[in-house]
């Protein structure tokens, strides 16, 4: 059974459009064991009260652009395992350029010095070093911004996680066939420190710079749905990094474009991306004192 599909970028018309399915469907990874406990200086600090704010910028509907069909179901898991991981979710549907600023800015200046860490993650149209807004483009680094240094004093030395599904280019990513056998089957004495001001802050791309991210309309787009199912099996008890990887080789290995009319798209490949400039490791424990 075959189902439409598009990735997440823009041409002068503002349409690309594939007819293209995903295969095979990922297999859930099995569980690991319970992770030992490290010392402070190792891990962030996970002893306050709330796990922090998790801001989904979704956006299906553009002004002058496609409709990104099949986002909602994104949107929706992502509420789930975010919700599930004791975040405080705010969800902002199709935000024009300027009040996509004001709510950055805001959750700026917001008080996080009871909450672990903040997220964001926005859905949307994307090309080389750029986002669209409901009106408008911008450039990316508008996301972290208003994050970055002191710019949030309470969530200084606190991670900053951010996610981004959006084409990144226009380029495809054809693989490389693989020979067999090669992929198994089966000290600070104080608090008052100087930290680089870029510190604390994880950005993960749906895709390799200069390239596509592929959405299917039915069943939401790769990175995401690879993002939510990681997290659903494993916030409890993997390193954040460690869990990423894992979403990163489930979009790598268990995804594939199937659009057998167009050669240029038949059997494409993507590849998620990582830049962190985390300091610690990244858990997430149950929060006891949240559970109603």
């Amino acid at each position: 059974m075959s189902s439409p599909s598009m990735t997440d970028g823009h041409l002068a018309d503002g349409n690309r459009v594939s007819n293209a399915i995903v295969q095979p469907e990922p297999t859930p990874p099995t569980l690991s064991a319970p992770r030992a406990t490290g010392s402070s200086e190792e891990e962030y600090d996970t002893s306050n009260p709330r796990r922090g704010m998790a801001i989904i910028l979704h956006h299906e509907n553009f002004k002058l652009m496609s409709k990104r069909t099949g986002s909602s179901r994104d949107c929706s898991a992502a509420v789930t395992v975010l919700t599930n991981m004791q975040f405080d979710v705010r969800v902002y549907e199709d935000l024009p350029f300027a009040q996509l600023c004001d709510v950055l800015s805001d959750l700026a200046s917001e008080d996080h010095s009871d909450a672990d860490c903040l997220l964001v993650m926005i859905m949307t149209h994307g090309d080389d070093d750029v986002l669209y807004a409901f009106d408008m483009p911008y450039k990316v680094d508008v996301l972290f911004k208003h994050f970055m240094g002191d710019s949030c004093p309470t969530l200084l030395g606190k991670p900053k996680l951010f996610f981004v599904q959006a084409c990144r280019g226009t380029a495809f990513d054809k693989g490389v066939q693989l020979g067999c056998g090669v992929v198994d089957k089966d000290c600070f004495s104080s608090n008052k420190y100087v930290i680089p001001t870029t510190a604390d802050l994880l950005v993960m791309y749906s895709s390799y710079q200069g390239h596509v991210s592929w959405r299917n309309p039915v069943g939401g787009s790769w990175f995401i749905q690879a993002l939510c199912a990681e997290l659903e099996l494993n916030w409890r008890h993997m390193e954040l990094l460690q869990l990423l990887t894992a979403v990163s080789r489930r979009v790598a290995y268990d995804y594939q474009s199937n659009v057998p009319q167009s050669g240029s798209m038949d059997a494409m490949k993507q590849m998620p991306s990582i830049v962190s400039m985390l300091t610690k490791l990244v858990y997430f424990p149950f929060k006891k004192q949240m559970q109603q």
